[in-house]
């Protein structure tokens, strides 16, 4: 049978002595509501659908252990379609059933209880939050090396707020018990057909490497609108460093490049995100990207020709970064409502191209319709033949179990 939570038999099932996650509850190392699946001799239940894997480590300020990684994430869902965060609720409960060992989430806005309320669906010591405030900025001013350099953009920058997250949970891994940190948004999955990242993270640790920076694929919706994104996106255009060089895959390439006012193949980034080991004085260059001191060994996944770093390069195909940008009608109305009218260079220095991004923004301020004929002509593909082209000729892949 499915026991509810408060309908759990604790004593019997203390007394089977078969469920360390018990355990670590009655001992107060783990506070209910907790999610987990129990099993006895006569019956099973669950609080949740799901089963999380046990943490990889039972006690904070041990060394940490290599398989041990903790994503950071800046999210907002403030405006998201129908005040719902369902789409972080997917994002948390994933990469909880992939082995990471704690997630922390960055609430841009204490008033966002779609988001808060998400968060406080799974275990606490699991999934740590903090909100936008003065009593952040104060930790990251005492713990973000790049604070100084970031401080006067973090109202108007996401992406400087992203940066300083990121190093305020690079400072705290150690004492959390995790060995490497991810830098994610809440519209990215660190996918993996294994069961658990954490053979992977102890591969990396074995064979010296710090910093690992991995592919990103990118989602195209089939549908217009979605509750969640992760659900019902299955469709992605393979990163142009993985597209097969042959002449059926450039015409592929060419189809996508043909539909974009700009030329573009891939709408959003295609550099990629890393993983970086804790306690080695890492600091952000990007929420893409960590500076290393010296003597430490950074690889990457992209075979990029016009820089290619040959000691550097990992094959490295999965774990990917998988990328659900605007993949709702709602869920892209939204996110150009959030982010308003940002500015045209990055942290303030670096000119911002022409873009995908940038006309969205410019679309944004002339009212929903633009916007939602810009979705239609370059996001969305509903042309079942033309997906079979995509997926024949290798230039998309489909991806079903996420």
């Amino acid at each position: 049978v499915w026991l509810a939570h408060g309908d759990v038999p604790l004593g019997e099932l203390l007394r089977w002595g078969e469920s360390r996650w018990l355990r670590q509850h009655l001992d107060g190392d783990l506070p209910a509501p907790f999610f987990g699946r129990f099993s006895g001799p006569s019956f099973e239940g669950s609080a949740s659908s799901m089963a999380l894997p046990s943490p990889c480590s039972d006690s904070v300020g041990r060394p940490p252990p290599p398989s041990a990684a903790l994503i950071v994430s800046t999210v907002s869902f403030k405006k998201a379609p129908d005040n719902s965060a369902r789409p972080l609720e997917s994002f948390v409960r994933y990469h909880l059933r992939k082995g990471f060992h704690r997630i922390m989430l960055f609430l841009d806005d204490p008033l966002d209880e779609a988001a808060l309320s998400a968060a406080r669906k799974f275990p606490g010591e699991r999934v740590l939050v903090r909100v936008r405030g003065e009593a952040l900025l104060q930790e990251q001013r005492s713990a973000c090396p790049s604070f100084g350099k970031l401080e006067a953009l973090l109202g108007s920058d996401v992406s400087a707020r992203q940066m300083l997250d990121a190093e305020l949970a690079m400072a705290l891994a150690p004492s959390l018990g995790c060995a490497w940190v991810l830098c994610l948004d809440s519209d990215e999955l660190f996918f993996t057909r294994a069961a658990s990242v954490q053979a992977h993270f102890e591969a990396l640790a074995s064979a010296g490497v710090d910093q690992m920076t991995y592919l990103n694929h990118e989602g195209v919706p089939e549908v217009e609108e979605t509750p969640d994104y992760f659900a019902s996106t299955t469709l992605f255009r393979r990163h142009h460093f993985a597209v097969p060089l042959c002449a059926e895959a450039r015409i592929g390439l060419r189809f996508w490049m043909d539909r974009s006012q700009r030329g573009q193949y891939m709408l959003f980034y295609d550099n990629g995100k890393s993983a970086c080991r804790s306690g080695l004085a890492a600091r952000t260059r990007s929420q893409h990207l960590w500076q290393l001191p010296e003597g430490h060994r950074s690889c990457t996944a992209l075979a990029d020709p016009r820089r290619l770093d040959i000691e550097g390069y990992r094959d490295c195909s999965d774990p990917c970064i998988l990328h659900f940008p605007i993949c709702g009608m709602s869920w892209f109305l939204a996110k150009y409502q959030t982010l308003g009218n940002f500015s045209d260079t990055w942290l303030g220095k670096v000119k911002v191209p022409d873009c995908f991004h940038s006309d969205a923004r410019e679309l944004c301020a002339a009212g929903e319709e633009a916007l939602r004929a810009k979705f239609r002509a370059e996001v969305i593909i509903e042309d079942p033949e033309e997906v079979g082209r995509q997926l024949a000729c290798g230039t998309c892949l489909r991806i079903e179990d996420h």
